[in-house]
């Protein structure tokens, strides 16, 4: 099975990711949120806490990162290429250590998923996330579902 990077996302990968960007995720980011994908891109890499890339086989499968909306919420993104089909399981491999590590910047995630994304939001689900009810978010007040997960107290 091939195995999956997590290495730092710069802007040398833009590019590449724009190219491949799945369409569920244009449908979010560029028709539901008036936003270029390029454009949510530079501002991921100029506003984050962390920003990476997910590669396996030498592509870049999704680019993804956090950013802190104040001093407990962080806010989590992910943008997939049409790699991610061919390689899903090592995707998955990664994800739940990365959301951990989130975690530990942050004592809330939170973020809106597009209601049309049924791959994000079945994803966002196997990785723990709950979810509210739709609700009109964006520019065109699209419908949206709130997602959020917060961090587990050792008492």
């Amino acid at each position: 099975m091939a195995k999956a990077e997590v290495l730092p996302l710069s802007a040398a990968d833009v590019a590449s990711v724009v190219a491949d960007v799945r369409q569920a995720d244009v449908d979010e980011i560029a028709e539901a949120l008036q936003t270029p994908i390029e454009g949510a891109l530079a501002e991921a890499l100029g506003n984050h806490c962390k920003a990476s890339k997910i590669v396996v086989g030498g592509l870049i499968v999704a680019v993804f990162g956090d950013s802190r909306h104040d001093e407990q919420i962080g806010v989590p993104w992910l943008i997939s290429t049409r790699h991610i089909e061919r390689f899903p399981k090592a995707f998955l491999q990664v994800c739940k250590p990365e959301v951990a590590e989130m975690l530990g910047r942050h004592s809330l995630l939170l973020n809106y998923v597009d209601i049309r994304n049924t791959a994000a939001i079945r994803w966002l689900s196997w990785l723990g996330f709950s979810f509210g009810e739709p609700e009109p978010y964006g520019p065109l007040g699209m419908p949206f579902y709130p997602f959020w997960m917060r961090r587990k107290s050792c008492a």
